[in-house]
């Protein structure tokens, strides 16, 4: 089933995005290793969001290193779920991180600051029912 896979189909369109609602939400159609998502919210502004699955589905897109001797796993088995190449991971976390590095962040928000305490609160205090 995969070898006729690959002679069908040997490219597979991939959209990866970005939209901007105060911060970058970065988005490809992927079950990634967790090393991609990380490298994205590394090289884009800070509190960049990674949403996998908003249109698609690509399959497993393990690291380079999941291929290498110490790597493995079966994500990195080839089969119809899992059958991009090694480097499928990094070209789309790139282009993920291009994508977001044309936004501008805004000014980073300033937290809500606590209410004065006043008392503790008192829900739940009850006695046991005995009956």
């Amino acid at each position: 089933m995969l070898t006729n896979l690959n002679k069908t189909n040997p490219l597979v369109d991939c959209e990866v995005q970005c939209i901007k609602v105060v911060r970058a939400c970065s988005s490809d159609p992927a079950e990634y290793f967790a090393a991609y998502g990380l490298d994205i919210k590394k090289g884009t502004m800070p509190f960049t969001f990674r949403v996998n699955f908003p249109t698609a589905s690509v399959g497993y897109v393990p690291t380079e290193e999941a291929f290498g001797p110490h790597g493995g796993g079966y994500e990195t088995r080839l089969t119809a779920y899992s059958n991009l190449e090694i480097t499928a991971g990094t070209q789309m976390a790139k282009k993920g991180v291009e994508l977001a590095n044309q936004m501008t962040a805004e000014p980073r928000p300033e937290p809500l600051k606590a209410p004065p305490f006043s008392q503790p609160w008192t829900y739940g205090n009850v006695p046991p029912e005995l009956e």
